[in-house]
């Protein structure tokens, strides 16, 4: 049974059938002592019963009564198990290295910090075997992970010895996630190393990276593999960005009236901006997004921003506000007071400090010292427990913030899904964030408009699908994915021959797919019976509809750079 896996469940049964022994040997020798019709105190049964538990009772001749019976059979296979139990925790390491000699398609964490081992102890749940490697024995995830009988190897994980120790060429994962983005590429190198060139399916390296930029660059590695290793490179605050805003909507109809304000340019609140202005762009080109930016030192890093992302500039009507909570000055006060003060204040405000009691506590100064009542205020916190569990809905007898919503970081980006996810993942997502945006309740699917996040994995396939086909036509026109590395650099552009191109060839993969899911034409859509008047060959299309197909295709090069990619020219990539 599942429950007495756990030693501690183990110890609780053994506990319980010693009690029940005690009882079972009490009752005999007393029963025994009045059919006899010698005096015993309780003194000296308990010590005939310490005799019964070690081994040592010594039965006379005499009649032995039933509980005495049961007592003397049970009591060697009670000690057995104790002295069984007992040294399972004292050789458990060693056990669990010897059962690692036979272990095939696991996955190997390196590093169990926070985000190591929230991942590792997913990957335990969803029924993986688990090897971690953690240099610190010291480090609060090494008993966690042991505790959740995951085999835990203390030593660098950078180390081949190690990762052989692993056995990484017999694993099918390996997740490096340990706090420096030099020793996690090493950790790949070192993989591809050890595993060379792989016969059979290749070993899926998941590379942690903390800098957003350098995920960047290195994302293409994404869609290759390096011998024996399937290499993808994921940034947790850049998922987490994508996720925030996936659920937390900052745009409303009232399109002219928004103003959003974003605390603390961290790693988190700098992709938060991005994906804001890349957002809005689609929505209102040619108008830039009021946008306010909060941080100690917002200046220089919006400065940086706009050098690494040029679009920005245009994109953004941005005002920067250099706020130090710890050490505000009067003017900095007088420019926070101001902004809300003033005829047109923020509309969903963004507070993005690692700490979450900073980010509690600025939440709360916002709404009692700066009288924000009704404004959607959505706060960085770890998890839904803790000090997050303030602002979840249902986790408490009222709702005491009702404007403040949290997003718990780790439990949105510490999962099986953001680790395995990689490039065509993250584009099959930020295809269903495209289908959101711009389809319209009447017209799409009921059943998908939903965040990703609650799709179905079938339902997923449907974008995952799409992807396949985007990579497919680009080639089809001389294009593969580059990863995007300035936003408002000139993109590719395509001809209308290539458009054309484009079109028809997504036209009819989609023409494929939806037959295939038992749709049909039928001159007016109706999703109960699945009929589309759209289901027909692309020289049948009335022109308007075969010009909508090419203003999509026209738009691919933007919804890719949402996602961190651009089509690039063959030539130019070589």
């Amino acid at each position: 049974m599942k429950i007495f896996r756990r030693s501690r469940s183990r110890w609780y049964l053994l506990a319980l059938l010693w009690v029940g022994l005690i009882v079972i040997g009490f009752g005999g020798f007393r029963q025994q002592a009045n059919d006899s019709g010698a005096h015993q105190s309780n003194l000296e049964i308990a010590y005939r019963l310490m005799q019964l538990a070690t081994l040592e009772y010594k039965a006379s001749a005499e009649y032995l009564n039933w509980r005495l019976q049961i007592a003397r059979f049970i009591a060697p296979a009670m000690a057995a198990g104790t002295v069984l139990q007992t040294a399972s925790l004292v050789f458990v390491d060693q056990f669990r290295r010897f059962r690692l000699r036979f272990a095939r398609n696991h996955t190997v964490v390196c590093g169990l910090d926070e985000v190591g081992t929230r991942l590792a102890l997913a990957f335990a749940a969803r029924g993986d075997t688990v090897v971690a490697i953690e240099a610190d024995p010291a480090m609060a995830g090494v008993s966690t992970a042991k505790d959740s009988e995951i085999t835990v190897l203390i030593g660098d994980p950078s180390d081949a010895s190690q990762l052989r120790a692993a056995r990484i060429m017999k694993a099918s994962r390996l997740v490096a996630v340990c706090g420096s983005d030099a020793t996690n590429v090493q950790i790949a190198l070192q993989a591809v190393d050890i595993v060379g060139d792989r016969d059979a399916n290749a070993l899926r390296c998941a590379v942690h990276l903390t800098d957003t930029e350098l995920t960047t660059l290195l994302r293409a590695a994404d869609l290759d593999t390096h011998r024996g290793v399937r290499m993808s490179f994921f940034n947790t605050h850049e998922r987490a960005a994508r996720a925030l805003l996936a659920e937390n909507h900052p745009f409303d109809d009232e399109l002219d009236a928004v103003h959003v304000a974003v605390f603390s340019l961290g790693q988190l609140g700098r992709s938060l901006v991005v994906n804001l202005a890349q957002q809005w762009i689609e929505r209102r080109p040619g108008r830039p997004l009021r946008i306010t930016l909060v941080d100690t030192s917002a200046t220089g890093r919006w400065r940086a921003l706009q050098l690494q992302h040029p679009a920005l500039t245009a994109a953004c009507d941005a005002t920067v506000i250099d706020f130090d909570f710890d050490e505000p000055t009067a003017n900095s006060v007088d420019a926070l007071q101001t902004l809300f003060a003033d005829g047109a204040p923020p509309t969903w405000i963004a507070i993005a400090f690692v700490d979450e009691s900073l980010s509690l506590s600025t939440a709360f100064f916002i709404t009692q010292s700066l009288g924000v009542r009704n404004t959607q205020l959505i706060v960085r916190t770890r998890t839904e427990a803790g000090l997050g569990a303030l602002l979840i809905p249902g986790t408490t007898a009222s709702d005491p913030f009702p404007s403040m919503h949290a997003f718990p970081f780790l439990d949105r980006t510490c999962t099986t899904d953001a680790v395995e996810g990689g490039v065509r993942e993250q584009l099959a997502q930020a295809v269903h964030e495209d289908y959101l945006a711009h389809t319209s309740s009447e017209a799409g699917d009921a059943s998908l408009r939903r965040p990703w996040t609650e799709l179905s994995d079938e339902q997923r396939d449907l974008s995952r699908r799409r992807v396949d086909g985007i990579i497919a036509d680009l080639a089809a026109v001389g294009c593969e994915l580059s990863p995007l590395r300035r936003w408002g650099e000139p993109l590719t552009e395509f001809s209308d021959d290539e458009l054309d191109t484009l079109a028809m060839r997504e036209h009819r993969r989609w023409f494929d797919d939806r037959i295939a899911s038992g749709w049909s034409y039928g001159p007016e859509r109706d999703n109960t019976l699945k009929k589309n008047p759209m289901l027909l060959a692309w020289s049948d299309l009335a022109d308007d509809v075969r010009a909508m197909n090419v203003a999509s295709a026209a738009s691919l090069a933007d919804m890719l750079a949402r996602a961190g990619f651009e089509p690039a020219r063959h030539d130019r990539v070589s």
